[in-house]
């Protein structure tokens, strides 16, 4: 159809045709059915989404963010959880995930993320291992040294100091794993170095902080969603509770302290 069938048009005004009046009440007709639709959609998403499949990293399991997450869905009436613990990145799309917690700087991306606290982590070592290396004075001794390498990580780490600044040293590990908590065991066991989240740390371990004064940069954790995810409803509204400052804190409390839900 062309413009001219459906106006009228002079040098002062535009006016519509008879059957541009036809095609306006159709279109205003469909506009309103899908925005009756889309309302009827984003309340119903509202009230609840049935099922909520979270990605969340293995190491966090110990820490309180699960606790949280459990608060939250306590008090959405009949949410299910299906979580998916892994330290590798899951394919949030590809997996019909709804919800994923990613540690470290994301990438430029069209997921949605939202930082939602910060993991320090903590250079380790077992007593034995310090005994049959000593105790190292500067970064750079560290290359000589076992470590237990990450299948999700290069070789490779970046120590701060106040005083000195960055140093970066390059590592050949013993072994490798895919999981950061196998890397504290292995750790123990006085197989290597290796860098967990201080909140994984237990006095029963025995395991000792090496070169205390050089800081390791902390990870960033972020909530992500698909680009497309609404911005109602029980998923926007777990990120919104996971942003508070206790979830920052909760993080990276020890595992043995007590839970709290609040």
């Amino acid at each position: 159809m062309k413009l001219s069938e459906v106006l009228y048009r002079n040098t002062r005004k535009l006016s519509l045709t008879e059957d541009g009046e036809k095609v306006y009440k159709t279109a205003d007709k469909i506009l309103q059915l899908y925005t009756d639709g889309l309302g009827a959609y984003n309340e119903g998403e509202n009230r609840s989404i049935g099922r909520l499949k979270i990605a969340i990293p293995a190491v966090l399991i110990h820490s309180r963010l699960l606790s949280k997450i459990v608060y939250f869905a306590r008090q959405e009436l009949g949410l299910y959880l299906e979580f998916q613990c892994s330290d590798l990145h899951e394919d949030l799309i590809g997996g019909g995930f709804d919800l994923a917690i990613r540690l470290g700087n994301m990438p430029d991306s069209t997921l949605k993320a939202r930082k939602i606290f910060q993991l320090q982590r903590v250079l380790l070592a077992s007593a034995d291992m310090l005994e049959r290396f000593g105790v190292p004075e500067h970064p750079r001794e560290l290359e000589a040294w076992p470590w237990i390498g990450l299948t999700m990580r290069p070789n490779n780490r970046t120590f701060n100091h106040r005083e000195y600044g960055d140093y970066e040293i390059n590592y050949t590990p013993v072994a490798t794993v895919n999981n950061i908590e196998a890397a504290y065991r292995l750790t123990s066991c006085g197989l290597g170095l290796s860098v967990p989240p201080r909140f994984l740390l237990r006095p029963q371990d025995e395991l000792q902080e090496v070169l205390p004064a050089w800081q390791l940069p902390s990870l960033p954790a972020y909530a992500v969603r698909p680009s497309n995810a609404l911005s109602q409803g029980p998923v926007q509204r777990l990120v919104d509770y996971l942003s508070d400052s206790d979830t920052q804190l909760a993080a990276c409390h020890p595992r043995n302290l007590p839970e709290v839900f609040n």
